[in-house]
């Protein structure tokens, strides 16, 4: 019980980051004008986000949610919008960093993996049933199909 108890404190305490991040990137976007590039990454990440567990979680069953049942109210409440900021983060950051497309690429790349990746070796927010090279390897083409999409539709 105790154990259960720590876990739920650090999945709290994850939420209230992603409270927190969302708060500090809506206020940057406004400051900086970019409402309508957020809005269209924001729904961007939903949509990908969405495919992606429909395809992960769903049909191959290589993760799930293990407090946010797949197509239950939670998950739409929880992890739809957390894909939504995942790539408003990545479309924003991309164009705010003012460095070459590869150097953006593997920055932020690099950066939401750690961000993401371990804190949930602690949270376990989201457990895997593929090998951690797989996921690892995975990262690459969600970023890069995140950012082409936001360049088709911007």
């Amino acid at each position: 019980m105790v154990l259960l108890n720590h876990r739920r404190q650090k999945e709290i305490e994850m939420r209230w980051f992603i409270l927190l991040w969302s708060i500090v990137l809506i206020c940057l976007v406004l400051l900086r004008g970019e409402i309508v590039r957020a809005v269209l990454s924001f729904g961007i990440g939903v949509f990908v986000g969405f495919l992606v567990d429909c395809l992960g979680v769903g049909y191959l069953k290589q993760w799930r949610y293990p407090r946010q049942e797949f197509l239950k109210k939670e998950y739409f409440g929880i992890v739809i919008p957390a894909w939504g900021v995942f790539g408003a983060t990545i479309n924003l950051l991309w164009n705010w960093l003012g460095v070459p497309e590869i150097a953006s690429f593997v920055i932020i790349t690099v950066s939401l993996f750690l961000l993401h990746e371990l804190p949930n070796f602690k949270t376990k927010s989201w457990e895997y049933h593929a090998s951690m090279w797989l996921v690892c390897l995975g990262w690459f083409p969600l970023i890069l199909v995140l950012r082409v999409l936001f360049i088709i539709f911007s």
